[in-house]
């Protein structure tokens, strides 16, 4: 209401005034800290509709976008580089990053897209960039994007995160790759699959296994790490299809650092395959709308993804049979199969071939309502911060083969997972006791 609305923004005022102290008469040139021209422009006036450094904020419809101005700034970034440009000056493409990526923090699937446009920095020619194909294809992907905005709002859930809805395993080999995701018990099941645990499994095509960098084969052009980083865009696509992620937060564990910080970062300073894959991971999430997290499991204590992505010898009966001791009592397990189209395009990308976005674009089948929703839209943070400050550092990461614990997976337990994260997202650091600028007595 009107008078309780007016009541609040005069407790927010008095409080400025307790932090930044008020202006006085022998102040000479210093301002008030809060500003009676943004006042008079509507900035403490109640709305629903806001905007607020550069995004406008709907808190009816809980979405974020960019306004008109900066679409029209996004189109004109776009057209200003043609296919046909081949070189750029340094500073130009500095500027160029630096707004898009401005433009990317609240366009999901956005962050994923930077590889190949950061490493055209790398083969810099004195103060001239090269734009070779990949930077075009990156330039390409974002006009997509810019066609997209106007028909797929940006929901506030698919950006930050709250408590984990799912968490699952995922490895892969020089065979294959799989995985298990446990769900939480408001996540909903699609129809075709059942509120269990999931696991998959995929052997890889001779082709790619032919490819592999190893002792035997040192000229090849595929790693592990890239391999496990096509297991982890396959492992969401399998929770992806089998619930509803839309506007959830998942937590996805992988005992392979390189692909855990490729996955966290969002982009590599590479033109190889992570930056043709981590491509492929902007298009996933911006299609599903969810939010994932990416933590480190020791690969001696990740038994079950272990399993899935190395024993095809085994037929999935008597598999499912060696993982029973690993699973939570009474879940049972259920079976995933790639479909067709992400397993071309995850092995497009491996030979570092273009997919277009739509090849993600599977749609799942339809939700059905798990009776369990109670307190499940509610806004509710996890306990660990989210971004790593300057100052944190990593610790090492050794292999241990008791960190696997059945109780961590009961259902009810999934939605903590955040709080046990091993390699966490950084530390806030605590305030000063004074903040703000200080000035003499």
């Amino acid at each position: 209401g009107r008078k309780n609305g007016r009541r609040v923004r005069r407790i927010l005022l008095h409080a400025v005034d307790d932090v930044i102290r008020p202006l006085e008469a022998d102040d000479g040139h210093r301002k008030e800290p809060v500003s009676l021209k943004k006042l008079r422009q509507g900035d403490c006036s109640w709305s629903t509709v806001k905007t607020m450094l550069g995004w406008i904020i709907d808190t009816v419809n809980m979405t974020i976008h960019l306004p008109p101005h900066r679409i029209e700034r996004l189109a004109d970034i776009l057209a200003s580089i043609p296919v046909t440009q081949k070189r750029t000056s340094v500073r130009k493409w500095h500027k160029v990053l630096g707004e898009l990526r401005s433009m990317a923090l609240a366009l999901p699937g956005a962050r994923h897209l930077f590889s190949h446009m950061q490493h055209a920095l790398t083969n810099k020619l004195g103060t001239r960039v090269s734009l070779r194909k990949g930077v075009h294809h990156a330039l390409e992907d974002f006009r997509w994007m810019l066609d997209n905005i106007a028909s797929r709002p940006t929901r506030i859930a698919e950006l930050v995160p709250l408590l984990s809805s799912a968490e699952g395993h995922h490895d892969a080999s020089g065979k294959g790759a799989g995985g298990i995701w446990f769900p939480a018990p408001h996540l909903d099941h699609r129809e075709g699959y059942e509120h269990k645990p999931v696991v998959w499994r995929l052997k890889w095509p001779q082709h790619v296994i032919d490819r592999l960098v190893s002792d035997a084969n040192p000229d090849g052009d595929i790693s592990n790490s890239d391999l496990e980083l096509a297991g982890g865009l396959l492992h969401l696509e399998a929770l992806a299809q089998t619930f509803d992620i839309r506007e959830r937060t998942v937590l996805s564990k992988t005992d392979n650092l390189n692909s855990l910080f490729w996955q966290r970062k969002a982009s590599a300073t590479t033109d190889k395959v992570p930056a043709h894959l981590l491509r492929l991971f902007g298009f996933h999430q911006r299609y599903h709308r969810y939010v994932a997290r990416h933590d480190y499991q020791p690969g001696a204590s990740n038994p079950v993804a272990d399993a899935c992505s190395r024993d095809f010898n085994l037929s999935w009966e008597d598999l499912l049979a060696d993982l029973a001791p690993y699973i939570p009592e009474n879940d049972g397990l259920q079976i995933w199969t790639p479909s067709d189209e992400i397993v071309s395009a995850v092995i497009s990308a491996l030979l570092r071939r273009r997919s277009e976005p739509e090849a993600l674009m599977v749609e799942p089948s339809q939700p059905i309502p798990s009776g369990n929703a109670a307190g499940s839209s509610v806004c509710t943070w996890p306990l660990t911060p989210f971004s790593k400050p300057s100052r944190t550092k990593y610790q090492t990461y050794k292999s241990a083969d008791d960190e696997y614990s059945r109780d961590n997976f009961q259902s009810t337990a999934i939605q903590s997972g955040l709080e046990r994260l091993k390699v966490t997202y950084g530390e806030l650091h605590k305030r000063p006791s004074v903040w703000g600028p200080t000035t003499q007595a």
